[in-house]
């Protein structure tokens, strides 16, 4: 994003007005390294290795437990219009569709994968409105912020709650020649690809805001940006500075850009660096809505608001963990991670290495392994990240 500044090609006005107007989230994490696990977190508040979503694979065997709610469903409970838009991801059975899991109207995709019409693929590019399968009729997204706004126009005068998961910039790499041609000047083409369709996701979102101003609900309005995953270097997306990338649990797998806007409530401008997660989306909106969550629903993240209006002191999260067991079952493969203050112990599983020490505020880029110099450090990081996982569930057990 621009707003990041660590890069100088890309382009993104809109997205870049979330910072502008609210909260720039330095320390931002998904629990995952890959898009499933890591929405089946997000629309949860849960870690998902609480209820065994490990990797990609799980959405079709067996899918998203129906037993775990999702913050739509508690949402609708209190009355609220629920939406869900774009790539859906999380489970592959009609039993468990959007309109299964607590949003009154969805417009929809499985694995994404798609943004032209007639385009064949490997994937599960069907589109849906509801349970039915209909035809995509137009640049995906486009079409995707097209439903955002007229979900917006006729719930403006609801309550509603509104999640909008676009594909880009993900495979198959293809832009619209408009966007494209903005970009005519870099000259790696997939490099302008990817800026391509960068461009037009930014575009749609300031679609979005515009209509959320023009309509007055800017200020009625909590927004969040984030992504789901690091960037591919398949399609030319950077983690700059962080090295690693999606699928790896170094920084530059699951260390990700993160926005909150709310007009008129939280600070303009605000850059906050303690460590948060996508586990916090979840309760921030429950108790944003009056829903104050109950210690049996196990929600692993927390309230934002109270620590960015600064009514709450300390640090929304002391330790943040990750489990991302293989699918091949190949246990060599697996990576997990605990982050403690500066600190994070990390077994990289697609690098096939030894767990590495690293001090995230001397060493960002993760180039140092420190876990010879810090024996005793290691060892009580390890001990904690084992103490949590002894709390979650084999991978696919939950139904």
């Amino acid at each position: 994003l621009g707003c990041q500044g660590t890069v100088s090609d890309v382009r993104t006005p809109h997205i870049d007005t979330l910072a502008e107007n609210g909260i720039r989230f330095t320390q931002a994490y998904v629990t995952a390294p890959q898009c499933g696990p890591s929405r089946a977190a997000m629309l949860s508040g849960r870690y998902q290795n609480r209820f065994g979503f490990e990797s990609n694979e799980w959405a079709y065997h067996p899918g998203m437990p129906l037993s775990v709610p999702l913050v739509s469903e508690r949402l609708k409970q209190a009355g609220y219009a629920t939406g869900y838009i774009g790539k859906w991801g999380i489970t592959s059975k009609r039993y468990a569709y959007p309109p299964k899991r607590g949003f009154d109207e969805s417009y929809w995709v499985q694995d994404g994968n798609v943004y032209f019409p007639n385009r064949p693929s490997p994937h599960n590019t069907q589109m849906h409105r509801g349970m039915d399968p209909i035809e995509l009729d137009t640049y995906s997204t486009d079409a995707f912020g097209r439903e955002a706004i007229d979900f917006i126009e006729r719930h403006e005068e609801e309550s509603f709650f509104l999640f909008i998961s676009y594909i880009t910039p993900h495979a198959p790499m293809e832009a619209k020649a408009s966007d494209l041609e903005r970009f005519a000047h870099i000259e790696d083409p997939l490099r302008r690809t990817t800026l391509a369709m960068i461009a037009c996701l930014d575009d749609n979102v300031g679609n979005m805001l515009r209509v959320l101003e023009q309509k007055g609900l800017d200020e009625d309005t909590l927004i969040f940006f984030i992504s789901d995953n690091g960037g591919y270097p398949g399609n030319a997306s950077l983690n700059t500075p962080y090295r690693g990338s999606k699928s790896q649990m170094l920084e530059g797998g699951i260390h990700v850009p993160f926005l909150m806007q709310w007009k008129g409530t939280l600070p303009a401008g605000q850059v906050y660096d303690p460590m948060v997660s996508s586990l916090d989306i979840v309760p921030t909106c429950l108790e944003l809505a009056g829903i104050e969550p109950l210690a049996e629903w196990q929600l692993d993240g927390v309230n934002l608001l109270p620590y960015v209006l600064g009514h709450r002191t300390g640090l929304p999260h002391q330790t943040l963990f990750w489990r991302y067991k293989a699918w091949s079952q190949r246990p060599e493969q697996d990576g997990w991670a605990i982050r403690a203050g500066d600190w994070m112990l990390v077994r990289n599983g697609w690098a096939q290495k030894p767990p590495a020490l690293y001090n995230l505020q001397q060493d960002p880029q993760q180039l140092n392994d420190l876990s010879r110099m810090q024996p005793e450090r290691m060892a009580n990081m390890r001990k904690r990240w084992e103490a949590w996982d002894a709390l979650n569930v084999r991978p696919g057990s939950m139904k």
